[in-house]
């Protein structure tokens, strides 16, 4: 039902849907921002945390590389999911960063992108001493897992937003906004399995004895 409601309001540019109101035109601006924040980026996110934990056989280097293109492709995401909800608000002469969800989303993006980068400088950059990639490791791992945080609080703080500008009927229980409400606790139960296999020493990625001996360990 809700999906051929969102259909309709989709052909036909009528008020009142999860994905925006207005035009067209807007409403693909507006519809583009929530799969890549709450779908793609996260996930992208959570891919490139686990790689280490999935793989934990694979040579380091094939996993670094890996992880910073996976990063790398989520950063790109993210890029896409801002323009869209910044075109949709000027195209509706709507304030834009006015909301908690536009401060904490807009701080998690650029969080990111630093941690990217200086992840790229610390860990890729050759002849960096390994005393150096050792120290930064536990500051990686921390702003990584805060940054994962950041991600899905303002992916829920977007589908409350979401769910009471659209949803007209939103304190009655509609199907729509329970929708909203279990996707929201999806997320969180996503989120905290996330945080548990990557907080947990047991799934992290044992460092070999050839690694040892050629003394550039970090363990990941």
């Amino acid at each position: 039902m809700m999906q051929r409601r969102i259909r309709r309001d989709w052909e036909t540019g009528e008020e009142g849907s999860l994905i925006g109101r207005g035009t067209l035109d807007e409403m693909e601006n507006e519809a583009q921002h929530v799969p890549f924040f709450t779908k793609l980026f996260t996930l992208s996110q959570v891919l490139g945390a686990l790689i280490y934990r999935g793989f934990r056989s694979e040579k380091k280097k094939k996993l670094k590389i890996l992880h910073m293109m996976i990063q790398l492709g989520a950063f790109i995401l993210s890029i896409v999911g801002l323009v869209a909800v910044f075109n949709f608000h000027n195209a509706r002469s709507i304030p834009n960063m006015y909301s908690l969800h536009s401060w904490i989303g807009l701080i998690t993006v650029i969080l990111f992108s630093c941690q990217w980068l200086v992840g790229l400088l610390t860990f890729l950059f050759p002849g960096l001493r390994p005393s150096v990639r050792a120290a930064y490791l536990p500051l990686h791992q921390f702003f990584g897992l805060f940054i994962f945080v950041g991600a899905v609080a303002s992916c829920l703080l977007g589908l409350t937003e979401k769910a009471i500008f659209a949803v007209k009927d939103y304190s009655s229980l509609s199907s729509e906004g329970i929708l909203i409400n279990v996707t929201g606790l999806v997320l969180i139960i996503f989120g905290g399995l996330v945080v548990y296999l990557i907080s947990q020493p047991k799934f992290r990625r044992q460092t070999t004895e050839d690694e040892v001996l050629l003394t550039d360990t970090v363990l990941e």
